[in-house]
């Protein structure tokens, strides 16, 4: 029969933050945690209480609402087992921003300020909770408005984890050319390749996600830091075919060069297919030097551009600013 501690390991095992924690680092929590079993519908956490104490869910479903439910705009998600809750309230040292409640009969384990200091202490554990809280800022943050050539109001806005399925959905987003031009002759998304495009840090892997008016995501351009050059960052841009050759690629080459700028990246990379005409004309735009092509694929070069050349406002760029400043959480 497995002793309280053994069920406490084994359940910290299966959390999404300790999947790699040595059985050693997870007995040294296990022993400042307290098991909790509430019914479906109670409240875990409550937006504006003050963080004290974080959850690590390990049986159930939870729902987290972000915003005033009366203010009509509010944002809700569900979790699953292994989730960790209350994470980000405790590493920015700010009141709780979203409510959270168990959608079924739910199991986790709570632990106060010293638990969650040791748990931060566990090796590679750091890295993947900040992450995940950059994660739910992103979920609770508005689209910056911004308005394509033609006057059609768009929005843009971080990249979140429920992005990967409007990517891989029966129905996609873009047409068989346009994700052959986007993968560089990849004609389809597969689970996978979502799982990368939308798995971002906000730091050294950033993207934004163009929007309509409905809130559903048309484009989105994304930079990938370069493994041996900090400076230095691959650039990419996916738009739904409605929404090409109407500003909103110019747009984003001037959103992600913001990102970029904040997060210490001076220059970009890209390979684009030679085909590709409305990409490589942005690029251009933006002074690329095109130094090679191989098997139909361009490489370029460039510094990145000041996002006024490319339809950013200074009152656009001071708001994208503020958002990528808002991911970073500074610990």
């Amino acid at each position: 029969m497995l002793s309280d501690l053994d069920t406490i390991v084994a359940d910290l095992a299966r959390c999404d933050v300790l999947t790699a924690a040595a059985r050693a680092d997870l007995e040294s929590l296990a022993g400042l945690l307290i098991p909790f079993a509430v019914p479906a519908g109670t409240v875990l956490l409550r937006r504006g209480d003050v963080a004290e104490h974080f959850l690590l869910l390990t049986s159930g479903r939870a729902r987290v609402a972000f915003g005033e439910e009366e203010e009509g705009a509010q944002k809700v998600t569900a979790v699953a087992e292994g989730s960790i809750l209350g994470e980000m309230a405790l590493l920015r040292g700010t009141r709780r921003s979203a409510t959270v409640a168990a959608m079924t009969e739910t199991r986790g384990l709570k632990g106060g300020r010293a638990a969650f200091t040791r748990l931060l202490a566990i090796p590679g554990v750091l890295e993947k909770v900040v992450i995940k809280a950059r994660q739910r800022l992103a979920a609770d943050t508005a689209p910056v408005p911004v308005t394509l050539r033609d006057g059609t109001a768009a929005g843009l806005r971080p990249s979140y984890p429920g992005d990967q399925h409007e990517l891989v959905k029966g129905e996609p987003l873009f047409s068989a050319n346009t994700r052959y031009q986007r993968f560089l002759g990849v004609a389809d998304i597969n689970p996978a390749l979502a799982r990368y495009l939308a798995k971002v840090d906000y730091v050294d892997h950033f993207t934004w996600v163009a929007v309509d008016s409905a809130d559903v995501p048309v484009g989105g351009a994304s930079y990938v830091r370069s493994a041996s050059d900090r400076a230095l960052a691959d650039i990419s841009f996916l738009i739904e075919d409605e929404f090409q050759g109407r500003g909103l690629g110019t747009l984003l080459m001037g959103a992600i060069a913001i990102a970029a700028r904040r997060n210490g990246i001076s220059h970009f990379c890209a390979d684009v297919l030679a085909e590709n005409a409305p990409m490589r004309a942005i690029l251009d735009h933006a002074g690329i030097r095109w130094e090679r092509a191989q098997a139909g694929v361009v490489h370029g070069y460039v510094a990145v551009p000041d996002p006024g050349k490319f339809g950013i406002t200074p009152s656009t760029a001071a708001a994208l600013a503020a958002v990528v400043d808002e991911m970073k959480i500074r610990l």
